[in-house]
C-alpha cells in the first residue's frame, strides 16, 4: 500500500530560481539558484520529519544556465568506488571572463582556473559561453573536466591540485565540434571509452569522442522526435543488456535510445518541458555484504528506477526495465 506523506519540510533556500538540485550521500544536499549561490545543506531526516541545515555557500555564476557538477576523489592507486572520498564540485565562476572553479567540500577551499575560449562572430570576437560540465576523478588531486559551450564545441581540461591545497592549474587537452547546430544544453559521459553523450535546442542527441587519437572513432548521431532536451542522462540495464540513454525532452516526453542512437521508445506523462533526469545507482557495495546467495541474487535483480522532473512540479518515477523493452 502507497501511503500518502505530506511535505516534510520546504526552505527559501534561494531567492531567485533553483537551477539545480541533487542528494550526495545519505546526509547532504547541493542547491545552485540563479541567485548565483550554491549551497551545501545538511539534512537531518526521520520517518515523519527532516530538516535542512545550511553548511556553506559558495558564489558562482548562474545566469548563463550552467549546473554544477561532483564527483567523490578516487584513491591514488584509483582502487576506491568513490563512495568515501572527498566531495569536489566543479562550477562555473565567471562566464564572462571564463573562469570556472573547483570547491573542495571538506577543506572549503576554492580554486579558480580558465575554462574560457574566443569565439569569433559577425558583430567580432566575444567570450564562447560554457553551457554545461561534468567532472570526474582521476586521483584525489587530479580530474578531468568537460565542458560544453554556446558554439557547440567541447573542452576537455585535466586539473591537478597541489598537495598543500593552494594552488590549481588547469590545462586544455583536447577541443573537437560536436554535431550539434545549436548551443549545448546538457551532457553525460561515458569515462571508459571517452564518450560525450549531449543535447541542445535542436532535435540531436550526440555521441562524440573526446581524448582519443581518432576524433572520428565512436561518433554517432540519433535524433529525437521533437526539438529540445534539458537533460541526458547515461545507464545499463540488466533485462536488455547494453548501455542505453535517457533524454529529457521539451516536447514533456522522455526519450530512450540505445548506446548507438538508436531510438527505442517514448513515454509521456508530464504536461510541460520536461527539466532533469536521472537514474538510480546499482551500487554493489550492500550485496558484497550479503551472506546468503539466494538473498544475494535477489538484491542483484532490484529493479532500477528513472527519475524524472519537469516546468508543471510533477515528479515522475518510471521503471528502467519497462521503458528498455523491446516493443515488439
Amino acid at each position: 500500500m502507497l501511503l500518502k506523506r505530506q511535505l516534510v519540510r520546504k526552505e527559501a533556500a534561494h531567492s531567485a530560481p533553483v537551477l539545480s538540485v541533487c542528494g550526495i550521500g545519505t546526509d547532504m544536499i547541493v542547491s545552485q539558484g540563479r541567485d548565483n549561490r550554491l549551497c551545501l545543506w545538511r539534512l537531518d531526516a526521520g520517518e515523519f520529519s527532516g530538516s535542512l541545515t545550511l553548511l556553506q555557500a559558495v558564489d558562482v555564476d548562474s545566469m548563463n544556465f550552467c549546473k554544477f557538477s561532483y564527483c567523490k576523489a578516487q584513491s591514488s592507486d584509483g582502487s576506491s568506488d568513490g563512495s568515501s572520498g572527498a566531495l569536489w564540485i566543479a562550477a562555473l565562476e565567471d562566464a564572462g571572463s571564463g573562469k570556472g572553479l573547483l570547491y573542495d567540500v571538506d577543506s572549503n577551499r576554492k580554486h579558480s582556473f580558465g575554462i574560457g575560449r574566443k569565439t569569433r562572430t559577425m558583430a567580432g570576437g566575444r567570450e564562447d559561453s560554457p553551457m554545461c560540465m561534468k567532472l570526474v576523478s582521476e586521483t584525489d588531486r587530479r580530474f578531468v573536466l568537460f565542458v560544453g559551450y554556446e558554439s557547440t564545441l567541447l573542452q576537455r581540461f585535466e586539473i591537478e591540485v597541489s598537495d598543500t591545497l593552494d594552488k590549481c592549474v588547469a590545462k586544455c587537452t583536447d577541443i573537437v565540434d560536436s554535431d550539434h547546430k545549436e548551443p549545448i544544453m546538457c551532457m553525460d559521459i561515458d569515462p571508459q571509452q571517452q564518450l560525450i553523450y549531449t543535447c541542445s535546442a535542436d532535435n540531436k542527441v550526440c555521441r562524440t569522442s573526446i581524448g582519443t587519437e581518432d576524433p572520428s572513432d565512436g561518433t554517432s548521431t540519433g535524433l529525437l522526435s521533437n526539438k529540445g532536451g534539458s537533460d541526458v542522462c547515461l545507464f545499463n540495464c540488466s533485462v536488455s543488456p547494453g548501455q542505453f540513454v535517457a533524454v529529457a525532452g521539451w516536447d514533456y516526453a522522455i526519450h530512450i535510445l540505445d548506446k548507438d542512437l538508436k531510438y527505442v521508445s517514448r513515454v509521456a506523462y508530464h504536461r510541460e518541458a520536461l527539466t532533469s533526469i536521472d537514474v538510480s545507482s546499482q551500487s554493489t557495495a550492500y550485496e558484497e555484504q550479503i551472506a546468503d546467495e539466494m538473498v544475494r541474487r535477489r538484491w542483484s535483480l532490484r529493479p532500477r528506477w528513472l527519475v524524472a522532473a519537469s516546468r508543471d512540479s510533477r515528479i515522475s518515477l518510471w521503471s528502467v526495465d519497462s521503458l528498455t523493452k523491446d516493443p515488439a
